[in-house]
């Protein structure tokens, strides 16, 4: 918002140095990855990797066929800046998705049918695929690279990706053996230096598309290596790094790109039929793209939902066409992606992230071992002054009367010592019975052996004694005090 204001726009956001904006989204993108792969689930991912191929590749493709139909249809772009239009708009952010699931599968939502799992698999790979797409048709269109090293740059990215995030793995669990105390610092200081290192490098040698791929890879093999104690307390702290600093800079970066006085009416009008078009088709097909796995309908939903969100992808590549152009016709092409990029972040961006947390706990099955039962704790210790009472509680007020009242109350020992002293000993006998114990004595029970049957025999109550009543199966429970005779 402010940096589409008139006068405070022009101190905030476009003050933002892009390469500062672009390296410091780079770096937060690289963290919620690091989240991402740390509390990966590898048993989940083996179970249901035929869902995350498909996942990744059908939406991706039916949505970039949909806007390639429709730039040609509605903006008369050439073939080749179609093709541009439609993979700048395809690709998911995961800057958006990644936060919002693992935040349900913390909580515990879906995580038994692994669907938190297979949504972050398959977003660095929907990315890739973009990325490599645009690449392609950037080439075609006349930019610069072979058009046979754009062809394959699809599958060479998916090895590069896979390579160096293993690569940067071995070395950080060389560094940080799993059988030495958690340095919970000195891991978090590896693992984000070589995140970093994996993300700039690849992006410096013109491979964007394996860089998030590599960190993720990275992060999920570093998870292995180091176990799940280690796992979860460095994942812990990436969290606060994350709640307190990197997500408010990256969204906060994200939106200061967004530039709404350069959008041109007739743009957005065409723009929003387009995403319209483009989103639906890319809903039913992720819908279509879970399914055979015994997913419910409704997890099946929450999947498409949580494929809408675009964002980083589209800021980092929505202005690279214009950058290109070489005439003033291309130039106008180039403009009119941007603005369509810039559209599709206002549009599904928030809606996304809306949707994910809210449809979240409504469409997910919670994991019953998410619910961890509430600990008993031991009663308090009775304050200074109390320890002297005895409480008469549940007592009927027949049963009471001599005290003047109903139950409950307590029963000051210096007051009525008599009453007390007989509620203990009443207590004492109930535990004492309670353990199959005998309230007699060894001398009293000699005694009746030896000829004195009376030695050892309690006493018959007598009319107006109290004796206390323990509550049944409750040895050691508040007595209440019973007037007999």
């Amino acid at each position: 918002l402010l940096r589409n204001f008139p006068f405070v726009g022009e101190r905030i956001g476009a003050r933002v140095d892009a390469r500062w904006s672009s390296a410091v989204r780079s770096c937060a993108l690289a963290l919620i990855l690091c989240r991402a792969g740390l509390a990966f689930d590898l048993s989940a991912l083996r179970r249901l990797i035929g869902v995350v191929a498909r996942l990744a590749v059908l939406p991706c493709l039916a949505e970039a066929v949909t806007v390639f139909l429709l730039a040609i249809l509605l903006f008369g772009f050439p073939p080749a800046w179609a093709a541009m239009m439609a993979f700048v708009v395809a690709p998911i952010s995961p800057a958006v998705v990644v936060p919002g699931l693992l935040a349900l599968q913390e909580a515990g939502y879906g995580t038994k049918t692994g669907i938190p799992t297979m949504v972050l698999a398959a977003a660095p790979l929907d990315d890739v695929l973009c990325i490599a797409g645009f690449g392609i048709c950037l080439g075609l269109a006349g930019g610069e690279g072979g058009q046979w090293f754009d062809i394959v740059r699809a599958p060479l990215e998916l090895v590069l990706g896979v390579a160096a995030g293993t690569a940067g793995a071995a070395a950080v669990a060389a560094l940080t053996p799993p059988a030495a105390d958690v340095d919970v610092r000195g891991r978090i200081a590896l693992l984000l230096g070589m995140a970093v290192c994996c993300a700039f490098g690849l992006k410096r040698a013109s491979f964007a598309g394996a860089s998030a791929l590599s960190v993720l890879v990275l992060a999920v093999a570093v998870a292995r290596a180091w176990g799940s104690t280690a796992s979860k307390a460095v994942s812990a702290r990436l969290a606060d790094v994350w709640n307190h600093i990197a997500q408010p800079l990256l969204f906060g970066l994200v939106g200061a790109a967004v530039a709404v006085d350069t959008l041109d009416p007739r743009v957005v009008g065409l723009g929003l039929v387009m995403l319209f078009c483009s989103l639906g088709v890319r809903s039913c097909m992720a819908f279509a793209a879970v399914g055979g796995r015994g997913l419910r309908w409704q997890e099946r939903l929450f999947a498409a939902l949580a494929w809408l969100p675009k964002a980083t992808v589209q800021a980092a590549i929505g202005g690279i066409a214009l950058d290109e152009a070489a005439d003033e016709g291309e130039r106008k092409m180039g403009r009119e992606i941007l603005a369509v990029a810039v559209l599709a972040i206002l549009a599904t961006a928030p809606l996304g992230a809306v949707a994910i947390s809210v449809g979240g706990p409504r469409l997910l099955t919670l994991d019953p071992a998410a619910e961890t039962p509430k600990a008993a704790t031991a009663p308090e210790p009775a304050p200074d002054g109390e320890q002297d009472k005895v409480v008469i509680d549940d007592a009927p007020p027949c049963e009471c009367e001599a005290l003047g009242t109903a139950a409950p109350r307590e029963l000051d020992r210096e007051a009525f010592p008599v009453a007390a002293a007989g509620a203990e000993r009443g207590r004492v006998d109930a535990d004492d019975e309670a353990t199959g114990e005998s309230g007699a004595s060894p001398d009293s029970e000699a005694s009746a052996r030896a000829g004195n049957p009376r030695a050892g025999a309690k006493r018959a109550p007598s009319a107006g004694d109290f004796h206390s009543v323990a509550p049944a199966g409750a040895p050691g429970a508040p007595a209440h005090l019973v007037r007999t005779g």
